[in-house]
């Protein structure tokens, strides 16, 4: 008699190899982030259960397994209500599926679904101010090619206000260093944005190239590590850091905040706040979908608390930094080998 199929692996196959790619059209790092979430949660069930992840059915995968899942990221974890509200997210992703694709299982997806978000507190952003940027970048010692590329990768980050992931995406085809001087950002959602370069970017950036000797047409990365693999995130978080560390040597505020490769998205946007640019403008700049997301930034600069975005005083074309510049077994294995 033939052993009748599982559910759960027939579900969890079909959801990341059609629908979350090609119906959704979602990007390869929201499906990794969304296996490793299943992952995560078909081991944690299988360990209370005390059986193997490829021997569980949909049945197991319960509204209280589920809540059980999410108390155990918080308090055994030690995630963020952030974390997990972005673990539940995926969970929810997938029984929505679940729901459309198998009616039979409409209540226990329904069940699921019904799992509310945690609140999650508001932050004060995190950003350098512009002298602390100038220490930073000033502790960066440019006679190694190691420090060169540290050079070019900071600047260019505070220039265009991208994120870590699209500086590890960025191929050498999408600089332009002849005017009009713009580099070309891979985005959320597969969106894609042009941001201009400042002249004194475009010739950081020009120099090393050159220097890699890139071509330009091509799809080379532009930013390596020591290996010549492409830098990881995990690389731009720890360059930030050494050289954080190192300017509090020059600018002691810098030992009081706690920064990250997001720090220098946010303080591209406070400059250009304060030069005067319009929040419209900046929104396009950052590649932010809602421009609510961009609001944030008038709180968060305790210097624009105590002017209106009219009284900041400096016009667009002042715009670029200082001439200081210059210087189943299977589905389980499946899952993983995504």
């Amino acid at each position: 008699m033939t052993k009748p199929a599982n559910t759960l692996a027939r579900m969890l196959r079909e959801f990341f190899s059609k629908y979350v790619p090609e119906l959704r059209g979602l990007s390869r790092h929201t499906l990794l982030s969304y296996r490793d979430t299943l992952l995560l949660l078909l081991r944690f069930v299988a360990a209370s259960r005390n059986t193997n992840p490829v021997t569980l059915e949909l049945d197991a995968i319960s509204p209280d397994a589920v809540l059980a899942f999410l108390n155990y990221l918080e308090e055994e974890r030690h995630n963020k209500a952030s974390s997990r509200n972005v673990r539940l997210a995926a969970i929810h992703s997938f029984f929505r599926y679940v729901a459309i694709h198998m009616p039979d299982r409409l209540d226990q997806a329904q069940r699921i679904l019904g799992i509310p978000f945690k609140r999650t507190g508001t932050k004060p952003i995190d950003y350098l101010e512009y002298e602390e940027l100038q220490a930073v970048l000033s502790s960066i010692n440019r006679t190694t090619p190691c420090g060169r590329r540290d050079y070019a990768l900071l600047v260019l980050m505070f220039n265009s206000g991208a994120r870590a992931q699209e500086i590890v995406d960025l191929g050498a085809s999408d600089l332009q260093l002849r005017a009009p001087l713009q580099v070309k950002l891979l985005g959320k959602g597969r969106k894609t944005r042009i941001c201009p370069l400042w002249p004194q970017t475009a010739q950081v950036l020009e120099e090393f190239t050159s220097e890699r000797m890139l071509d330009l047409r091509s799809n080379a990365p532009v930013f390596c590590n020591q290996r010549g693999e492409r830098l990881s995130r995990f690389g731009i978080r720890y360059i930030l850091a050494k050289y954080c560390k190192r300017g509090v040597n020059t600018c002691s505020s810098l030992s009081k905040k706690r920064l990250h490769p997001h720090s220098m998205r946010h303080t591209c946007a406070i400059y250009l706040l304060r030069s005067g640019i319009d929040l419209v403008n900046i929104s396009h700049w950052l590649g932010h979908a809602d421009l609510n997301t961009t609001n944030r930034y008038v709180t968060a600069d305790l210097e624009m608390k105590r002017k209106t975005i009219a009284q900041a005083g400096a016009p667009a074309d002042t715009l670029g930094p200082p001439a200081s510049w210059y210087h189943d077994a299977s589905v389980i294995e499946w899952l993983a080998s995504l």
